[in-house]
Parts: C-alpha cells; structure tokens; sequence
C-alpha cells in the first residue's frame, strides 16, 4: 500500500472514530433513511455503508441480508474513491470490476448499483448511501441528486451526534468540575487544618475557614496581608529561608515549625510544609498546610517531664539503695579475704569463703548497673584512641559472643573519644551479650566507627552553636530483632525481654545511663527479623596527654600481695562512717605495716588529725556519703590544714557531689565495693606518689 493510499485510510479510520459510528447498534434515524432511498429510487435493496481498513459494514439496510462483507468485495471502495460523483454501475456483468465479484456472483447476485459517497466536511469520505437491484438499471441525473442528498443527510445525522456527545461531555465535565470544586472548597472550609495559599512575596490569597477557630481571626482578615507579619520576629529568619527554598523547587518541603500571632496577641506554634505549585494553573501559588501543635506539644512536655522525674525517682532511689548495699558488700569482701587467711587451704571452709566471694562479685555487677542507670557512676575519662582500643577489645567479645557469631570490627580513620574507658568497654560488652542472646543460631556482630557532624538539631542541648564533630559508634547484630512496642520500653529500669529472674532487666538503661552521663546519646533502630542496630554518638575529642590503656584481656588477681613499706612508716587517716569497713581497713593496712588512724566522719577525722599534729599525714582514705561533712568537704579541709596530703575517695554512691563536677584535683578515687588487693593497690599507688613529691 502507497504512503498516500495508507494517509487516506488512516484519515477514514480518524473520522469514523470521531463519530463512534463503527460497529454501533442499529439507529432509528438510519433505518428510516436507507428505507427513504429504496423507495424513492425504486429499488428492492437500499444501504448506509461504512469502511475501515478490511471491510465494508452495514449501519442500516434494507433487503439486504449481509451485515459485513470483506474489502475486496466492496462496490463502496470504488464509489469513495470519487467523492464528487455518484458511482452508477448498469449492468454489472458487462463491468470488468464487479463481473466475477461475489456479491454478482453468489448471493445477493448484484445486477446494478449506485453509491454516494458520505464526506465530512473536512473532505474525508467514509462510506456510501446506496441502492441495489438484481436486474440491469440506468439512473437518471435527478436519481442521482437525490442519492447524493441523502448521503448528505446521513453525513448531517452524524455530526450531530458528534456534536450532541460533545454538549453531553461537556455537560457532565462541567458537572464533575463542579462537584470537584464543591468537594474541595468543602474540604478546605471544614478541615481541621489550615490551608493557605500564598504569592510568590508571601501574600496570603486564600486561608481556609479552620483558622478561625485555630487562630481567632475569619479568613479575611488574613487575605491580601503578607504572611510573615504575623509570625513571631524570632522565627521569621527560619521561616522566610524556608520559603525561599520553596520558591526554587517544585514539590512538597520538609515540615518546618513556627510561631503564629494568636488574635488575643499570644504566639501559637504551628507544624507544616509547603507544595510548589505554580506551575500548576488551577492554583499558581504555593500551597502551605499546617496545624496548630502547641497543645500537643505541652502534653508531650508534660508527659516527658512526667516520665523524667519518675526516671529520676527510680534513679535516686536505686542509688541509695546501691550505696548502702555497697558498704555491706565491701565489709563482706573483706571479712571474708580475712576469714580465708585464716582457715587452710582446701579446707571446706576456704571454699565456702571463695563462694562467698563470687556471690560478692555477682551483686558488685548489679550495684554498678543501679549506679550507671542512675547517672551517679564516677567518671574517670581519658582519651581512647578508637581503633587500637577495640582492637586490643575484640578477644573480650570473642569471648563474649561465642564461636557461632561472626566479629568485624571497623573503625574509620584517626578517631578519639573522652570516655572512661572501665564504663565505655562495659556497654560494649553490655550490647554483645544482648546480640549473643538474639541470635541464639549464630549470625553476624559489626561494631563500625565513623566521624559524623551533627546540627544541634540532632545532638543534645550542650550549649554550643553550629555542627559538632562527633563519633558515631554503630553497633549492628542480624538478630530476631525488637517490634515498636519492644522498642518503646528496652531502655526502661528493670524491663527485659529474658529469662525474667536471671537478668534484672538493667543492662540497657545501664548503657544509656553512661553514654548521656559522657556527654553523647544512645538511639536504636530495629525491626522483626531484621536485626538491631545501637549508634552511640560521643563528642570527638583530640589527644590529651593521657590516653587510657587499651582493655585488659584477664580481670586482675584478687589475691593480696605484700606491699613494700617505705622507710618512713606512712600514716593513714581512714574515714568511714560503717564500722565494719573500719576495722577492716585498719586491719589489712595494719598488717601490711601501716600507721593507721581511724574516724567516724569528716568532724572526727579533723579531730584525730590535731591530735598528730607533729607528724606527717601521708594518705587520707575517707568515704564521700557521710554525715555532715562530706568526703571532698574533708578533703579540701585536710589539703587546707596539711598541704601535700594526698587523698583517695571511696564511695559506691556519690549523689551529686561527683557525679557532674568531677575529681578534685590531686585526688584518686575508689569505687566500692572494692576488694582488699584493690585498696592495698589503691594505697600503694598514692603513696608511691607522694614519696615522690616534695614535702
């Protein structure tokens, strides 16, 4: 098929599309007319006929019985061709075209025919008006012009058809535009929202009906007033940038939230962000929606009040809790290494005493846990160099997770942290033992460290301005993983999702309690079957003089071994409010060959020390909870009376006098409950420093 030929069937098939006419069902109007043309032309057979591409078909017909028959047989696909003229064809046997033709041929055996064609009035002829007979027939000129009319009229009949669908769609777009628009006004006047629609200089040109009843004013009053004039001066800068940004980009922006001139004068705060649409049309303007969140964001401060102080309740009471229990757990450490100096080796006693030793150290991991959560643990930070430190950790949590969890360790360059080193190793070890519990299969334990920036938007209040270096500490296990409601409670006191009776339930909130008391914070992602992820953020740091020392592969031993007095026997004043810590320390520094003075308080001790008022005071070992004076009050004292005095605090539980301010300076600390080779360590250590130093 030529271009030309297959550009005029294309333009055919255009137009009867346009008129849906193709396969439509039969029509009165069409009836009546190949009716009219039978009669008036006086032949047995009269039809309105149609062409596509591959065939002619009947719209109407009239003692004709086909109802489609192929192209090739059709006598239209000759009349269309002269759209001008009527196709008259006398006698189709004497027609070389139609004389083997099989509508001559076999039924309806065509003997004449004459066609008009149907054209559109863009001169596209689609099919043909025409009336047949079984005999030979001529047709006179005024035949013919009635043939010519009628095509005319069915032409007529479909354009307005086409034109009575059109008037309809048009209706009906009309109908629904209407019905959109009412929905959406509906939408916009009673939604509890607030809809704006702002100019591109922040003129507001449509409010909806909500911010009366949100903000005290009727929507005109806002409309035609710029919009930054009734937001607060504080958070016009923010507000501003945020538009402009909106101005530059197409779509919807990040939620951003301000305050809003209430009509009584007060500030409202409002949440909401902005939809670019002025390329769109029907709007051509930015659209701003927002909600009133002041109330929901006081009961959410109530709420987190609420639970800050029930937090600290808990904290406060645990924590004196854990400094009573401290004290017992130290005078039964020490009584009970006393007791197995004194009894035989492998004797049944020895090991009842050992027994009583690991119980000890079992309810020492707890107090430590209260105290972490509590924010009370006495920090001793130094600087960790990240990679080397995790390095010399990794045999631990090898331990820790056993031979079916994979370890990689990952660390990102030369990244320092201030952390006490004793703390920080046991959250590490705190999150690995939480991931041994969750893959109970085996599986995969990652510990990556990387540098982060965060705004101060994303870091605790710290009170400085701009981005932050900080250490991100990511900690990631393929485990079971926790759901929402797991997640809203893992950092609560005593909450566990073990064994309940073999955890307390402290392990987590134990984490926390020593990443925010360092100054970073603590956050969890997690989902079912998808594994835990931990990122602990902490304030980088550069080198400080000290760094600590990398984790130490075995505990210490906790046997007591002799300490070599110095030339001068050192005095000690011990201070302690428990009595039996009392005589437990001056008889284990009594019997490695020290002087020792012994008092009940701070006011006792500065009694006992003007009783010595001629001889050195070598060491002051005192407890820091005590009546009265406390142990940094009494040690600023002694500092005052006996300058050079060095001093060791003890205290499993400082309240706040150490918790926040530090060590004074010049002074060590020991935390109970402590073991006998810790103190006589401890002891050794100090005065091994002021033999040392200048008298």
């Amino acid at each position: 098929m030529s271009n030309a030929c297959s550009s005029e069937v294309q333009k055919r098939l255009d137009a009867l599309a346009r008129y849906q006419v193709m396969d439509s069902p039969a029509e009165p109007v069409f009836d009546a007319l190949a009716t009219r043309a039978s009669e008036i032309l006086e032949t047995p057979m009269a039809t309105v006929t149609f062409l596509d591409e591959r065939r002619q078909w009947f719209k109407a017909r009239v003692g004709f019985e086909p109802t489609e028959t192929p192209i090739e047989d059709a006598f239209c696909a000759y009349a269309i061709k002269h759209p001008e003229d009527v196709m008259v064809v006398s006698d189709t046997w004497e027609d070389d075209r139609f004389r083997t033709n099989r509508l001559v041929t076999r039924g309806p055996r065509i003997r004449s025919y004459a066609g008009a064609p149907m054209v559109t009035p863009e001169g596209v002829p689609i099919g043909t008006v025409c009336v047949i007979d079984r005999k030979p027939r001529r047709m006179s000129r005024l035949k013919r012009e009635v043939l010519r009319t009628l095509a005319h009229e069915a032409v007529g009949l479909m354009e307005t058809g086409f034109l009575r669908r059109t008037l309809d769609a048009e209706r009906e777009a009309s109908h629904a535009l209407q019905v959109r628009e009412d929905y959406f006004r509906h939408l916009t006047e009673y939604a509890l929202d607030l809809i704006t629609i702002l100019e591109v200089d922040g003129t507001i040109r449509f409010e909806s009906r909500s911010i009366e009843s949100e903000l005290g004013h009727a929507p005109e009053h806002y409309r035609g007033r710029n919009a930054f004039e009734f937001v607060h001066p504080e958070d016009c800068p923010a507000v501003m940038n945020a538009f402009q940004k909106t101005l530059e980009r197409r779509g919807k922006t990040p939620v951003i939230r301000f305050r809003f001139r209430h009509a009584d004068g007060t500030y409202r705060i409002l949440e909401g962000s902005g939809n670019n649409l002025l390329d769109d049309p029907a709007v051509h303007g930015i659209v701003f929606n927002s909600r009133d969140v002041t109330e929901r964001l006081r009961l959410e401060a109530e709420v987190e009040r609420g639970r800050l102080e029930k937090t600290d309740a808990i904290a406060r009471l645990t924590g004196g809790v854990a400094h009573d229990f401290n004290n017992i757990l130290t005078a039964v450490q020490g009584l009970a290494r006393l007791a197995e100096f004194r009894v035989p080796v492998g004797s049944p006693e020895s090991g009842y005493l050992s027994d009583i030793q690991t119980a000890t150290e079992r309810a020492t991991l707890l107090t430590r846990q209260l105290l972490a959560f509590s924010g009370r643990v006495v920090l001793q930070p130094q600087a960790i160099e990240l990679a080397s430190w995790l390095r010399a950790l990794e045999p631990r949590l090898v331990s820790e997770l056993g031979p079916n969890i994979e370890l990689t360790v990952v660390c990102h360059g030369d990244l320092r942290v201030c952390e006490d080193a004793t703390q920080f190793e046991q959250v590490i070890l705190q999150l690995a033992d939480n991931a041994r519990a969750a893959m109970p299969a085996g599986g995969h334990f990652t510990i990556e460290a990387l540098p982060v920036i965060l705004s101060p938007e994303e870091r605790p209040q710290d009170g400085r301005d701009g981005d932050v270096q900080y250490v991100q500490l990511s900690v990631t296990d393929q485990g079971l993983g926790m759901d929402e409601r797991t997640l809203a409670r893992i950092f609560e006191p005593f909450f566990t999702t073990k064994i309940v009776g073999n955890h307390p339930g402290l392990g987590l909130c134990m984490c926390r309690g020593i990443i925010e008391q360092s100054g970073g914070h603590l956050t969890v992602h997690s989902h079912p079957g998808r594994g835990t992820v931990f990122h602990i953020f902490l304030p980088s740091t550069e080198a400080l003089e000290k760094e600590a020392a990398p984790p130490e592969l075995a505990p210490p031993s906790t046997s007591i071994l002799p300490i070599a007095v110095l030339p001068d026997i050192p005095t000690i004043l011990f201070v302690d409010d428990e009595p039996m810590l009392r005589e437990i320390g001056a008889t284990i520094l009594e019997e490695q060959g020290y002087r020792v003075l012994l008092a009940e308080d701070g006011l006792d001790a500065l009694a006992r020390l003007s009783e010595i008022k001629f001889r050195n005071l070598d060491l002051l070992v005192t407890d820091i909870i005590m009546p009265g004076m406390n142990g940094v009050q009494l040690a600023e004292e002694v500092g005052r009376l006996r300058p050079g005095t060095r001093v060791l605090l003890c205290s499993g539980y400082t309240r706040d006098v150490l918790a926040h301010s530090g060590l004074p300076e010049g002074a060590a600390f020991l935390p109970k409950p402590y073991t006998l080779a810790r103190l006589l360590e401890k002891v050794g250590e100090m005065l091994a420093i002021t033999a040392d130093s200048p008298r």
